[in-house]
């Protein structure tokens, strides 16, 4: 009987030890195996609208062509500046003076003298620089009549008003030419203050 015992401990033993060991595997098996997480849920694809293409812009049109005057033009159609072979047509025009103050006996034939006197220099100062100055040009000056003894007068102190050209050259030139301006008067005696604006153009397109 004891021998029954002993070889029953010795079969029941190892069977339980191996049972524990196989169940031992097992639950380490199962807890060492990944778990499954299922993939997050991917958004839906993002459709793009389609771009409209850009409206062309319409093609641009030249300017009209002008078609030049028939043969022969006539004269305002085609303007005519002077050129090199061209003479220059602008004169100093005569106008009215301005007579501020005037003592002694001088007459208004005294001032046409003095100032008759002085055109050709001024215009000699419109000419120097006409290349440069298209078209009419004018100078305002207020200057002094003198009338000496013994028939003769002079212009003096000449005063730059206003000018249509910038040029310092042409303003000194017109300022000098009083200086040296001399005419022929009856008066015994006398000044007068004159302002004149000398006008250069064309005679045709002086005023009344």
């Amino acid at each position: 009987m004891s021998r029954q015992s002993s070889t029953t401990r010795w079969v029941t033993v190892p069977l339980v030890c191996l049972g524990l060991l196989l169940l031992i595997a097992a639950l380490a098996y199962w807890l060492t195996q990944p778990v499954y997480v299922p993939p997050p849920d991917e958004p839906p694809p993002v459709v793009e609208a389609p771009v409209r293409p850009e409206p062309t812009p319409p093609p641009r049109r030249p300017p009209p062509v002008v078609p030049p005057p028939a043969f022969p033009s006539p004269q305002t159609a085609v303007p005519v500046l002077p050129g090199p072979d061209q003479p220059d047509l602008r004169r100093v025009i005569t106008t009215e003076p301005i007579i501020e103050s005037v003592e002694g006996d001088l007459a208004p034939a005294d001032f046409q003298a003095a100032i008759k006197a002085v055109t050709p220099l001024v215009q000699q100062c419109f000419q120097d620089a006409a290349q440069r100055n298209r078209g009419p040009q004018g100078v305002k000056i207020r200057f002094l009549i003198e009338a000496r003894g013994g028939g003769t007068g002079e212009m003096r102190r000449g005063e730059l008003l206003v000018s249509t050209i910038p040029d310092p050259m042409v303003q000194a030139c017109v300022l000098d030419s009083l200086l040296d301006a001399r005419f022929q008067t009856s008066s015994r005696g006398g000044s007068a203050t004159v302002v004149y604006p000398f006008e250069f153009r064309v005679p045709q397109e002086a005023g009344p």
